[in-house]
């Protein structure tokens, strides 16, 4: 059998196996390393080691990153420090000009926070602003919903992007200046929708139900200060970039560099984010609140290292096989425009199994050897892949249940604003991508 049948029959059972028999992604991206590998006619015996090579230098790339940046948006989704950087945000631009705060608070608050409890915890302002702006509650969801998505498939520390960083061989400080240099336009896409389109239907996407929302929705006295909610967040990032920068600029044997080397890795410029979050914030959540959301952020961070590491083993598979530099052949062969092989494999699997974390983590994997074959910059194909991701969100995914029961719509209105704002927003990112390319 060629290898190029073997990569296809391999594809099919990953989408078999995940949207037909609804087994965990972990599951589904082992069987179809072991399914490839053997088409591939690959020695059993190298094939189990192949995989658990692959699956043992993913987690130990990235399996602590992933660890520490669950622990930090958790710190600062219960001590309310997310709400308090939308308050900051409304604030920052005014109450009518709301929805480009709410786009504003999604890009923020994605980064530490799933976007699906993003919206859990800033739904509720955006009702009161609606309610005493009159704004159209589609019209700030929307607007939230674009932050929120954009900066969930582009910026790490959060997984997906993190993932297909390790994945593609990208440096952490690189990803998260070109993931938000995109996520802008991203975002940007999706708030023109709602404020161009959706605010010219005025009350035809109205909530099924009218909540009372009194004023002490937009109390900050239980909120923590500012500087408290978006430093912990800041100070990692700034890290890490500090890092990039100074490797780029300045001799290798100088101190700083050897300094920022330590604090500045990915790891632990981290670990010193979780510190900074309960140096600042552990006296508003308690002692044992503190030791119960490591506990719980342990607890969530398990299920994305193993899907993560999952997809390390079928990356190596691809390699070893020869089906990942086969495909490289034939997308050269092709004729394509090479940029949209990673968007359309992400596009394919964002809309069949609804994840855009695993949309993003299988196209890096399955698109890693164009970077090598082709000759390209990795960086182009991490920023196509998050685009493809956000190609349309609709009932298989979590998020759009969340979107939809939080601000009071109906199915048919969720896929009227949110799935129609997706490939909006999946056009922002191409852009980005095409932007980037003139220069990388």
């Amino acid at each position: 059998m060629s290898i190029e049948l073997a990569f296809v029959i391999g594809m099919i059972v990953l989408l078999v196996l995940a949207i037909k028999f609804r087994l965990n992604a972990f599951i589904s991206l082992l069987a179809t390393a072991v399914v490839i590998g053997l088409l591939s006619r690959m020695d059993t015996v190298d094939i189990i080691k192949t995989i658990t090579e692959g699956f043992g230098s993913t987690v130990s790339s990235i399996g602590i990153v992933i660890i520490f940046g669950v622990m930090l948006g958790k710190y600062l989704e219960d001590s309310g420090g997310a709400h308090k950087m939308a308050l900051g945000a409304v604030r920052m631009v005014g109450e009518k000009n709301s929805s480009i705060a709410m786009a504003i608070s999604g890009y923020l608050v994605s980064i530490p926070v799933f976007s699906d409890v993003g919206y859990v915890i800033l739904a509720p302002f955006a009702k009161a602003i609606s309610q005493k702006t009159k704004i159209p509650m589609a019209v700030l969801g929307v607007s939230l919903s674009a932050g929120l998505l954009a900066t969930h498939v582009y910026v790490p520390p959060t997984p997906g992007p993190l993932a297909a960083a390790g994945m593609l061989g990208i440096d952490i400080g690189r990803a998260i200046l070109y993931g938000s240099f995109a996520a802008i336009f991203m975002t940007f896409f999706g708030w023109a929708f709602a404020q161009f389109y959706l605010a010219k239907k005025g009350d035809v996407f109205k909530p099924e139900f009218e909540e009372s929302v009194t004023e002490d929705n937009l109390s900050e006295q239980d909120l923590p200060g500012m500087f408290a909610s978006i430093f912990p967040l800041l100070l990692p990032m700034f890290l890490i970039l500090l890092n990039t920068t100074s490797k780029a600029i300045l001799p290798k044997e100088s101190t700083f560099v050897k300094m920022m080397s330590f604090i500045g890795d990915s790891n632990i410029a981290l670990a010193i984010g979780v510190i900074a979050c309960v140096v600042l914030l552990g006296k508003r959540l308690g002692k044992e609140k503190v030791l119960k959301v490591m506990d719980r952020s342990l607890s969530e961070a398990g299920s994305i290292i193993f899907i993560t590491a999952a997809g390390g083993a079928l990356g190596a598979i691809l390699k070893s096989s020869g089906a990942g530099t086969a495909m490289a052949e034939a997308v050269m062969n092709s004729g394509l425009p090479f940029i949209l092989i990673p968007f359309a494999i992400a596009a394919l699997l964002k809309i069949i199994q609804g994840s855009g974390t695993v949309a993003v983590v299988t196209a890096a994997t399955l698109t890693a050897p164009l970077a090598q074959q082709l000759g390209i910059d990795p960086i182009l194909i991490f920023l196509a892949t998050g685009a493809g991701a956000r190609s349309f969100c609709h009932v298989n995914d979590s998020y759009f249940w969340v979107y939809t029961k939080m601000s009071g719509f109906d199915m048919k209105t969720g896929l009227s604003t949110l799935s129609l704002s997706n490939p909006f927003m999946a056009l922002g990112g191409l852009l980005a991508t095409y932007i980037v390319s003139l220069w990388v």
